[in-house]
């Protein structure tokens, strides 16, 4: 059942993941898989080691209820983390492990 709560999200529909291509790199060559706004849902659904990664960073709720609607943004503020440093660690595991748009854009 869709909701809108007037955040311009709708909730309970899966978002669609993001084409590695259009991803943003930054200077450091870390792919931006995950960014402040993302669902905690969806970025686990769609990168299932992000979580190993988030419950390090002090996230051991990552199966809680909430995490499927919460953003990235606002579970940081939760527990006390700065979600930019966050995203980044997030970030850079994933391009590590996944290879990195910046990486497949230079072999070609």
């Amino acid at each position: 059942m869709e909701q809108n709560y007037g955040d311009g999200k709708v909730y309970g529909v899966p978002a669609e993941k993001p084409d590695v291509s259009t991803l943003n790199v930054d200077e450091d060559g870390i792919t931006e898989y995950v960014t402040p706004d993302m669902i905690i849902g969806d970025i686990i659904t769609w990168y299932p080691d992000a979580s190993l990664v988030l419950m390090k960073c002090g996230m051991h709720c990552l199966s809680c209820g909430v995490s499927q609607f919460e953003s990235l943004e606002q579970a940081c503020a939760v527990h006390g983390l700065y979600v930019d440093d966050v995203a980044k660690v997030v970030n850079d595991y994933l391009t590590q492990t996944l290879g990195g748009a910046g990486e497949k854009k230079e072999e070609e």
